[in-house]
């Protein structure tokens, strides 16, 4: 019988795990920095999709929809399925990331910024 071949991956980091038990990604973003992560979706994904009776015009709701951080960073929060980031998504996430404008983090992270008495959108 032929031996069966396992791939040895690495473990999966903290964050990596826990975007695999929550199904989201959660990410904190400068007030300055989200209009161009807003633009850079509705580029990529082609928002709006229909024309001009279009019923979806853009893939990220506006800044003044989102929670803004309870730490007093003012960082807006923004929660979003797994399934809709893709690799190119990440890629062009990295300089905000090293410029330390965008943070990916766990979902506890995320719950302790978040404010006591806001909805989640």
């Amino acid at each position: 019988m032929p031996e069966e071949e396992y791939i040895d991956e690495p473990p999966l980091t903290e964050l990596e795990q826990d975007q695999l038990d929550t199904g989201y990604f959660y990410f904190l973003a400068t007030q300055e920095a989200y209009p161009a992560l807003y633009g850079y979706v509705d580029q990529s994904r082609g928002y709006p999709i229909g024309g001009a009776k279009a019923s979806t015009l853009h893939g990220l709701p506006p800044a003044e929809e989102l929670m803004t951080t309870a730490d007093g960073s003012n960082r807006l929060m923004l929660q979003l399925a797994t399934w809709r980031v893709n690799l190119a998504d990440l890629d062009a996430l990295a300089p905000f990331i090293d410029a330390g404008d965008v943070a990916i983090v766990t979902e506890s992270e995320w719950l302790s910024l978040k404010p006591e008495d806001s909805e989640e959108l």
